[in-house]
């Protein structure tokens, strides 16, 4: 618990930053990254612009796939000051008394907090954010607001230890409480606790994982049967990627140990994970992964991918390319809550209860045995409204739906009553 709770100032004036938000939007519109480098330039109007410049320039490094340069730039940025205010959205600008909600995050690249401002940007909801970082704690002055949100991810488990009691008792309602994550237990939100966490579910089903470091794989390659310690209850084919990468990054799926052996000798990460197989293939040869948004336990269909390889990301699946599959994808999100939110309704509100979060995306599909099965409690994941149009017009209800539920859920957390 926080010896000194820091101060609530209102009318804080702070570095206005345009935010992931609005600069993955002008990306996805089609403006360049030296285009979007230009407009952050200058010059500007006083030191506050300047550093809420050099902020946003970060961003777009990561955006961008310049993490090393983006990481480097937010350090500077973040060792001048910690605090920072989402520039509003259109819904905020027009709002008579728009919510005030602090999102409290860490520092570090795009996988490290929940970007919720791609949610608040189409929402009457002015969004400030203030870093911590472990051993240092919150700022002593921070903005007034109605509520407060947990931002980081499963990707600093010490942080949210540490935050867990730096947050009790907190003057103003508190969403996604660390000390209520997997009760409690944030070194849970693995991948391989949210496999323990589910061990025996007869409703979920989470794919067996375990972390080790390489040296132990290593002294396990040498004997018969490495999976037997490694991976006990699993058999090959495995996947193995480094602990917590996201996003693909370097997985791969191998059948054998001298597979293995050869992944180990060409990664040089110190901690690996090994994860269970599961062939989810649907009868015509398709896998097909959801993502769904969990607010206050009701589940949302954000996107459902499609394809004919295991490895699915939306990005990858050929969505873009295949009216068929926007049509699956468009029926899927229209039946959501008659067919596939009620099949597994006990295994959503399993999974709601285990997690004890707000708002949290999971990466699912349906197990060959009728099971979901869940591969992923997304903390960092995006949703957004930012496909084209023309291409995805169901997405835009969709979308809208789940932005929608996220504000009525930060309304009823605030207390306020609709008129």
């Amino acid at each position: 618990m926080l010896s000194k709770m820091p101060v609530l100032r209102a009318g804080l004036e702070l570095p206005t930053i345009r935010g992931a938000a609005a600069l993955g939007g002008a990306l996805a519109e089609g403006q360049s990254v030296a285009e979007i480098a230009a407009s952050l330039s200058g010059p500007f109007a006083d030191d506050s612009a300047m550093v809420a410049a050099s902020f946003d320039t970060a961003i777009l490094a990561m955006l961008s796939n310049q993490p090393e340069l983006g990481l480097a730039l937010q350090t500077d940025v973040v060792a001048q000051t910690r605090l920072f205010r989402v520039a509003p959205g259109m819904e905020a600008t027009q709002a008579i008394r728009p919510l005030r909600l602090l999102g409290i995050a860490a520092p570090g690249g795009l996988q490290t907090n929940m970007p919720i401002e791609f949610i608040t940007a189409h929402l009457p909801v002015c969004l400030d954010i203030a870093y911590v970082s472990p051993g240092i704690g919150l700022p002593s002055l921070l903005p007034e607001h109605d509520l407060a949100m947990c931002l980081v991810s499963d990707s600093r488990p010490d942080l949210l230890a540490e935050l867990a009691g730096q947050l009790q008792n907190w003057p103003r309602p508190l969403l996604n409480d660390p000390g209520r994550m997997a009760g409690g237990h944030t070194e849970m939100l693995s991948r391989e606790g949210i496999a323990r966490l589910f061990e025996g579910s007869p409703d979920v089903w989470v794919p067996l994982s375990r972390t080790h470091h390489r040296a132990e794989i290593a002294a396990e390659l040498q004997g018969d049967d490495p999976l037997a310690v490694l991976l006990s209850g699993a058999d090959w084919p495995i996947l193995v990627r480094p602990e917590a990468s996201h996003a693909g990054a370097l997985l791969e799926k191998l059948n054998s140990a001298d597979e293995l052996q050869t992944y180990l000798d060409s990664v040089s990460a110190q901690r690996l994970t090994l994860t269970e197989f599961v062939e989810y293939r649907d009868r015509d040869g398709q896998y097909r992964k959801r993502r769904i948004a969990l607010i206050e336990g009701e589940a949302h269909l954000a996107h459902m991918a499609i394809s004919s390889n295991w490895m699915i990301h939306y990005v990858n699946a050929g969505m873009l390319d295949s009216a068929p599959k926007r049509q699956e994808e468009a029926l899927a999100m229209a039946r959501f809550d008659r067919e596939f939110a009620r099949t597994h309704r006990s295994a959503l509100d399993e999974i709601a209860a285990a997690l004890g979060m707000d708002y949290v995306l999971l990466d699912c599909a349906e197990a060959p045995d009728g099971r979901l099965l869940l591969f992923e409690v997304e903390m960092a994941a995006i949703i957004h409204a930012l496909d084209p149009l023309e291409i995805f017009p169901y997405k835009q209800h969709q979308m809208r739906k789940i932005f929608e539920a996220f504000g009525g859920m930060l309304e009823r957390a605030a207390g306020v009553v609709a008129v």
